[in-house]
């Protein structure tokens, strides 16, 4: 382990630091300029493809490699996650509906765990509660029934810090699901997935429920089948398929 990830690590003051400062300075106004370049008032501006490659390049590419990068996760898989989480767990509004309100989600979805419980609670203490397990799952099945989708976020990725937020994200109100689909994975990248859809192509009628529930166009019906190309490791397309087909695998 190099000097930079020993003084970087889950705990340390630097990461401590850092999640602050990401909290109280950095987070929202990184969401606003995103979401308006990209889908809000801005968007004339951001269509334009010099535009969106110095914002690749300037911005969201470094963030994501260096920054914050983030993974879905599949609902059960979250669930057992959920329980082998040690130290605070705090719950708040979510900064990407806070920040665009144009998102009619439930807003308190804002999980944020260990260290990330420390910071958001200390940068927002009006906004932010203490929660435990329990109710940190019951929010996250809440999302689940409405066919939001999870995703873990990493704090400074490269060095191997720990996770610090969960968030519960669908496809009109998340900013970093928008930043990919928008610029596409090479210049946003999100985490490789941890989890893969798989078929059971004796169960499959070929219906594409699975297709239309996917919020990374990762599913396909091919030959009266349907079949995964490029999944993130959501897990949506389990609960929607009608056969019980998908099932996910752990991608070691």
């Amino acid at each position: 382990m190099s000097l930079f990830h020993k003084i970087a690590a889950e705990g340390s003051p630097l990461q401590r630091y850092t999640l602050y400062m990401l909290a109280r300075r950095l987070e929202i106004p990184f969401l606003k300029i995103s979401f308006n370049l990209l889908r809000g008032r801005w968007k004339r501006i951001g269509n334009l493809g010099l535009t969106r490659a110095l914002f690749a390049a300037a911005v969201t590419r470094p963030i994501a490699r260096h920054g914050d990068a983030a993974r879905p996760v599949p609902y059960e898989a979250l669930i057992a996650h959920i329980d082998s989480i040690e130290g605070a767990i705090a719950v708040g509004p979510c900064r990407c509906r806070i920040t665009h309100k144009s998102c009619g989600h439930p807003l308190e979805t804002d999980i944020v765990i260990r260290t990330g419980a420390e910071a958001w609670l200390k940068a927002f203490p009006n906004e932010y509660r203490v929660i435990d397990k329990n109710e940190a799952k019951r929010i996250v099945g809440d999302c689940h029934a409405l066919g939001m989708f999870h995703m873990i976020f990493f704090h400074c990725p490269t060095t191997g810090c720990a996770e610090y937020v969960i968030c519960n994200c669908c496809l009109d109100g998340c900013v970093p699901y928008i930043i990919n689909r928008e610029l596409v994975q090479r210049n946003f990248p999100f985490l490789n997935a941890e989890w893969l859809a798989v078929t059971d192509m004796e169960k499959c009628s070929g219906r594409a429920d699975c297709v239309s529930a996917c919020p990374f166009g990762a599913r396909s019906v091919v030959d009266g089948k349907a079949v995964t190309s490029g999944c993130f490791g959501c897990g949506l397309c389990v609960a929607a398929c009608p056969e019980k087909a998908i099932s996910m695998k752990h991608n070691h």
